[in-house]
C-alpha cells in the first residue's frame, strides 16, 4: 500500500515538473513572439511610412505635374498603404495589451471636441457617400481617461459603419453621468444578424453580409477596440436589426479629476 502511495506521488511530483517546464518553454515562446513583432513591425513601418510621405509628395505635384490616372494610381497607393499600416499598429497594440504591456495615459480632455474631430475626419467620405453624420453631446463634456485609445475605438467604429451604411445617416452621441460616460455610434446601415453576434468581437473573425462585399481587413478592429475598453474599466456592447442599422455603446468610467462637479 505505501508503495503505491510513493508510485503514485512519484507520478505527481514529476507530472508537476513537466507542467513547470512546458509553462517556461511557452512563456519564452510568448517572449520571442513579442520580440519577433516588435522588431518586424518596425521593419515594416519605416519602408511604409517613407512610399506614403513619397507618394503625398507626388499627389501634391512638388515633384511635376501627374496625369489624372497617375492621380489615380497614386491614391490607390496612398489608400492601400494605410490600410496596411493601420493593420500593422492593430497587430502591435493587441501584442502589447496580451503582454500586459500597454498602459493608458489618462488625462482630463474634452471629449465633445474630440468627438467633432473624429467627425470632421469622416465628412469628406460621408458625403461622398450621401450619408450624413450626426453629433449629440454637450458644448464641453470633459473626462479623465486615455485620450489616444478613445479615440482609436472611436475612430475605428464609425469607419465600419461608413463601410456598412449606403443611405440614411450615422450618429454619435456622449451622455455623460455620475461616474461614467455612455457613447454611441448608431447607423441606418446593413445590420447584423443574430447568429453572427458572438463573431464580432473575436481576433480574424469577419461576417458576411448580405448585399455587401467582404470589407477589406483582417477582423481586428472590433477585437482591438473590445481589448482597449475593457484595459480603460469600461465596456462594449451592439445593438443591431438586419436591415435596419446597428448601434455600438461604449460605457466607461469617467474618472475624478479636481474640479469635476458631475
Amino acid at each position: 500500500m505505501q508503495r503505491a502511495h510513493d508510485e503514485l506521488e512519484n507520478k505527481v511530483a514529476e507530472r508537476t515538473r513537466e507542467l513547470s517546464e512546458a509553462n517556461l518553454r511557452l512563456q519564452e515562446l510568448d517572449r520571442l513572439k513579442s520580440m519577433f513583432i516588435a522588431s518586424m513591425s518596425h521593419e515594416l513601418r519605416t519602408p511604409l511610412n517613407s512610399i506614403i510621405g513619397f507618394t503625398g509628395v507626388l499627389l501634391m505635384g512638388m515633384s511635376g505635374k501627374i496625369t489624372k490616372k497617375q492621380q489615380d494610381h497614386l491614391e490607390i497607393i496612398k489608400k492601400n498603404s494605410h490600410h496596411l499600416l493601420t493593420l500593422i499598429n492593430n497587430i502591435i497594440d493587441i501584442s502589447k495589451i496580451e503582454a500586459g504591456k500597454l498602459i493608458p495615459i489618462l488625462e482630463e480632455f474634452n471629449l465633445s471636441a474630440l468627438l467633432q474631430e473624429i467627425k470632421n475626419s469622416f465628412s469628406l467620405t460621408a458625403t461622398k457617400k450621401g450619408i450624413m453624420i450626426d453629433l449629440k453631446m454637450t458644448e464641453k463634456l470633459t473626462i479623465r481617461s486615455d485620450k489616444h485609445s478613445i479615440r482609436q475605438v472611436l475612430t475605428n467604429l464609425v469607419d465600419n459603419s461608413l463601410k456598412y451604411t449606403e443611405k440614411g445617416k450615422i450618429e454619435i452621441e456622449a451622455i455623460k453621468k455620475k461616474g461614467l460616460v455612455e457613447i454611441s455610434v448608431k447607423d441606418t446601415g446593413l445590420g447584423i444578424a443574430e447568429k453572427d453576434m458572438d463573431k464580432l468581437f473575436k481576433a480574424f473573425s469577419q461576417i458576411s453580409v448580405e448585399g455587401q462585399q467582404n470589407a477589406e481587413g483582417a477582423g481586428l478592429g472590433l477585437y482591438l477596440s473590445k481589448k482597449i475598453i475593457e484595459l480603460l474599466g469600461g465596456k462594449i456592447r451592439v445593438e443591431s436589426v438586419p436591415g435596419k442599422g446597428s448601434e455600438f455603446i461604449i460605457t466607461l468610467p469617467s474618472l475624478p479629476f479636481d474640479g469635476d462637479t458631475s
